[in-house]
């Protein structure tokens, strides 16, 4: 007997399926099901995951009848019970696709309605007949008449579901299925109604069911199912089950059958409209790399680079993949039309090609990087071509996008949103009503993880088609305005073979072009491998420098000691997991130190490895290790990359790993070095860079040192421009750049703009940095300045309207100290100039409103009453989160005695292993994943910075302490060479005994 199962939830019908597409197809292939059909709740969001473990079975070269994918959706209609749509061909399924937009169009997020009226306009376009409809609730009388309608739309092609699910409801649903067939001379198709692959998640299915609900289960009654039963049976069991109806199960063959469309059919075209007449995609490529080649290689290109060209050219020919260039080339046109800095990163700068076109900045041939990292031809798969752009401007490309190709055939990639622990642990226990040592909620914990929640946007990764896109994808509405999704991320458009750009923001791109601007110098003319900038990074002088200004990459620098362009390639990539989880960064260290020999085990490794003395750092190197002694194809190695990233949720890795492992040792390397090997590459799936995007990032880092060297108030004023962005707050670069000879000037009524400015080499505060003012009031404020500056405060009080709190922060700023008021002066002007204005409308809130209580109470005398030094640093903090007078530590330091008189840099010189107290305020908390539950903390005083190393017991003792702004911190100083920390043995905050927090403390920062 053989049985298909036609409707089949998966998880990804979003808190109602509890199993996963790949299990659900896994299971109807160990049951010998002749067909399994996924149809999510209005989307096909599961159906790549579906697909690809189809295309598993067919890689892996398994035997024997295997479980045919077919593909459909339930439907929501509006006043009428769900109606599941199966498509028999590809027009059909274009055409459910249509209806599942539509489904969505004009909705709230993660809503979903088709009105009847759509649905009868739609069953009258092409691919209508190629749609197999099957009601569901027919256990109703009242959906008789819904039923009547549907004979109507789909004539030949309504089937009556009928499901025997041992719930007690099982007679009406029979009579009431067998009535309607009567009436209207229906078939009836026998169904399990799927919403797990084994009873043994039907546990998980009620805990989804109530999390949906918003519902206890104590509480769900009749919105859980009754039993276990919905779960994939096989077709013996099917066959006990409809043993007095067997046309029943013969209709779910005769429907599969029917239905012949496979994801395989979802062949992708790609934009090409802007290809000049007379020529072919393939050839407009090739006279643009080869123009391009002329712009980058002005003394003509090198041989081995010619050779490069023509095999990269040829193989994207083969594969037909020239639109997909010409479609990325065409947006890094625009964005460097409108004067929007990009630069590609990832592995596309392994290309050539992409590098003659413009899109990456790599010299990949002078670098020896891996092409196969790019493409592979045997995978068939486009590559990736991720490329930044300034975060202030992505939306001007992110909208040229959507103008260009139209909403119909451009859309952003979907994010899915997954239950993580925490997530997991909250959701479970509030609806089991239980605490998270609960057994039963662990294993719910455990069997909810990974599990979609939702769809979010992509962080800029969008798809484009030549075609309709809402025929290859349902496109559904996103939160944030002016957004569509389509129904799959990244992973899935992968399965099916459909083109993905990413279309990212990054904040440093925004600084460098406003500093390059400022400072006269074009990006590209930066002058390459400057001494004095290499000097600077080797002190680990490198706050707001891109990529190496945390304090893993401070300490790195020191003992690394970056000296050439190269080794800020490697600087970037290794603190990262993958090199530290494999073992990598001492041995390279001591090679570089020339404590040991850089020899490898095996003559084929010297030119793999000679550039990271003999250790592998890089993906790259592992998949030429893999191709040169393991015996594997490019293929076979660009799967192993893959393999690195997927690991954990697919485990691939240790199906490639055997291969790789057993090549590695018969090739002559021992099992030591190959076990190093293996947990690297597990290291890179957590965060492992290739080697082409640390070369992307190393660009932007030299490039944004040489111009912090260079041009420090520039530099800073670019950062203070482009926040939020990097790693560090506007006080910590500000008191940087006074360290590095810049004056500072504070915010000015007449003089700051609304972007912080140089003038004279020195730097003037912006009016963004005022807490609560909006760019919109800023800049009016401005255009009002440019008409007449400001007189006095009561001109600018008289001219500028601006929120009560603004004008408070603004007076405690001491913004107006430039018209003869001190901070309190200042307010109490304000105070009594609103007070003698005419009374303002119902509604509009008074001064006072923003002013503390006390100020409120207080006489004019102690408002009079000026500011000492601390508490004009400690009112600019509460003004702007920054201080041009000078750091809080110099003043708490001088009045409280608890606090130590050394600063970090006089800690800095005193001898390793000595026991000291320092202290300062905490910018910067992290908890990295390789470091085995130690903390990592950052101090900042009037001097620099210091490192704090806080083990699992420290930290646990002083968790609350450790959330304090201002610490003092007693340990051991650790200090070699080239680095300084200290490993901390206590902790307490500079407060106590001592009232004097205020402001101050609320400078807290979040974990990084």
């Amino acid at each position: 007997m053989q049985y298909a199962e036609l409707v089949c939830k998966t998880n990804f019908s979003f808190l109602t399926g509890a199993s996963r597409p790949g299990e659900l197809m896994e299971r109807a292939k160990e049951l010998g099901l002749s067909a399994l059909a996924i149809t999510d709740r209005n989307g096909v969001y599961g159906m790549p995951r579906a697909y690809r473990a189809v295309k598993d079975w067919a890689r892996d070269g398994v035997e024997g009848p295997l479980p045919r994918l077919l593909v459909g959706a339930e439907l929501t209609l509006g006043g009428q019970p769900p109606l599941t749509l199966l498509a028999r061909d590809r027009v059909a399924y274009g055409l459910l696709c249509r209806m599942i937009t539509a489904a969505h169009a004009g909705k709230p997020k993660g809503e979903a309605l088709l009105s009847e009226e759509e649905l009868v306009t739609f069953l009258t376009k092409p691919g209508a007949k190629g749609l197999i409809a099957l009601p569901t609730g027919l256990i109703d009388p009242q959906t008789y008449p819904h039923v009547h309608k549907l004979v109507d739309l789909f004539p030949g092609r309504l089937y009556l579901p009928l499901a025997r699910l041992l719930d007690g409801w099982d007679k009406n649903r029979y009579e009431n299925v067998i009535a309607l067939a009567k009436r209207h001379a229906l078939p009836i198709v026998a169904t399990n109604d799927v919403h797990y692959h084994l009873s043994e998640r039907r546990r998980l299915q009620d805990c989804v069911t109530a999390i949906r609900h918003g519902v206890t289960l104590r509480t769900a009654g009749k919105k859980l199912f009754s039993n276990a039963e919905r779960r994939l049976k096989s077709p013996l069991e099917m066959q006990r089950l409809f043993r007095h109806l067997p046309e029943a199960l013969r209709a779910t063959l005769e429907i599969a059958e029917s239905c012949t469309f496979s994801p395989s059919e979802l062949r992708y075209r790609y934009p090409s409209e802007w290809i000049p007449a007379g020529l072919t995609a393939q050839g407009h490529l090739e006279q643009l790399v080869w123009d391009g080649a002329k712009t980058r290689y002005p003394q003509g290109a090198p041989p081995e680079v010619r050779r490069q060209l023509i095999h990269e050219l040829s193989l994207i020919n083969r594969m037909g993949f020239a639109d997909y260039f010409l479609t990325i080339w065409e947006i890094v046109e625009f964005a460097r039309s409108r004067g929007i800095l990009c630069q590609g990163r990832g592995s596309a700068a392994n290309s050539v090609v992409c590098y003659c076109l413009g899109v990456t900045a790599i010299d990949p041939v002078r670098m020896n990087l891996l092409f196969e990292r790019f493409i592979s031809e045997e995978r068939g798969e486009p590559p990736d071509i991720d490329v930044d752009f300034e975060h202030e401007r992505r939306e001007e490309v992110i909208q040229h996008i959507y103008e260009k190709y139209g909403r119909d055939r451009a859309a952003m990639v979907a994010a899915v949103i997954r239950y993580r622990s925490r997530s997991g642990i909250r959701e479970v226990t509030k609806v089991l009503e239980t605490d998270r040592d609960n057994a039963t909620a662990l294993k719910l914990v455990e069997e909810l993880y990974d599990f979609p929640r939702h769809l979010s946007i992509h962080s800029g990764g969008f798809t484009l088609s030549a075609d309709p896109l809402i025929e290859t994808v349902p496109v559904e509405p996103a939160r944030m305005e002016g957004r569509t999704i389509v129904q799959w991320d990244k992973d899935d458009l992968d399965a099916i073979g459909l083109l993905k750009i990413d279309i990212l923001a990054l904040g440093m791109l925004s600084a460098i072009r406003k500093c390059c601007a400022a400072v006269g110098k074009p990006y590209e003319t930066l002058p390459a491998e400057d001494p004095a900038t290499y000097r600077m990074i080797q002190k680990a002088d490198t706050i707001g420098v891109f990529q190496i200004e945390s304090r893993a990459q401070m300490n790195m620098l020191g003992r690394l000691q970056p000296a050439n362009f190269y080794d800020l390639v490697i600087q970037i990539a290794i603190v990262r997991p993958g090199p530290i989880v494999g073992k990598m960064v001492h041995p390279y260290l001591r090679r570089r130190r020339g404590e040991e020999s850089s020899a490898v085990p095996h003559p084929k490794l010297e030119p793999i490895l000679r550039k990271t003395l003999g250790v592998p750092l890089f993906q790259e190197q592992v998949m030429k290790m893999a191709i040169e002694l393991a015996g594997f194809s490019a293929g076979e190695a660009d799967e192993l990359r893959r393999a690195m990233g997927t690991w954990r949720s697919s485990g691939s890795i240790e199906r490639m790993g055997e291969k790789l492992m057993g090549g590695l040792l018969r090739s002559g390397l021992t099992q030591e070095y190959v076990e190093r090997i293996f947990a690297q590459i597990k290291g890179f799936a957590e965060y492992g860079f290739p080697e082409s995007h640390s070369a992307s990032f190393a660009l932007l880092a030299y490039a944004s040192a040489y111009l912090k060297h260079h041009h420090p108030a520039e530099f800073c004023c670019s950062l203070m421009n482009s926040q939020p962005m990097g790693f560090y707050s506007d006080h910590t670069l500000v008191d940087d750049a006074k360290r590095h000879g810049v004056t500072v000037l504070p915010v000015h009524p007449n003089l700051s703009e609304w972007d912080s400015v140089v003038r004279d080499g020195k730097l003037q505060v912006g009016l963004r940095v005022v807490s609560g003012l909006g760019e919109g009031d800023g800049r009016k404020l401005v255009v009002e300045r440019e008409r007449r500056p400001f007189g006095s405060l009561a001109d600018f009080l008289a001219r500028v309207r601006l929120h009560p709190n603004v004008l408070h922060r603004l007076a405690m700023g001491d913004a107006f100290a430039c018209f003869g008021f001190d901070q309190r002066h200042a307010l109490w002007e304000i105070l009594a100039h609103q007070a003698l204005a005419a009374p303002e409308p119902t509604g509009q809130l008074s001064l006072f409103s923003g002013v503390p209580v006390a100020e409120r109470r207080a006489g004019p005398g102690e408002l009079f009453q000026g500011l000492d030094r601390l508490k004009a640093i400690e009112s600019d903090y509460g003004s702007y989160r920054l201080s041009t007078r000078g750091h809080p530590m110099t003043e708490l330091r001088a009045r409280l005695p608890q606090i130590p008189r050394h600063t970090t840099r006089q800690l800095k010189e005193m001898p390793n292993g000595r026991v000291i107290n320092a202290a300062g305020l905490t910018i910067v908390r992290q908890r990295p994943q390789t470091a085995n539950d130690t903390v990592f903390a950052t101090l900042e005083d009037e001097d620099g910075l210091l490192d704090l190393v806080l083990h699992k017991n420290v930290h646990e003792k002083y968790a609350d302490v450790f959330s304090s702004a201002f610490l003092i911190a007693r340990g051991v100083l650790h200090r070699d060479r080239h680095s300084t920390s200290l490993i901390v043995k206590s902790l307490r905050t500079i407060w106590e005994d001592s009232p004097m927090s205020g402001q101050l403390e609320t400078l807290s920062h979040d974990w990084r």
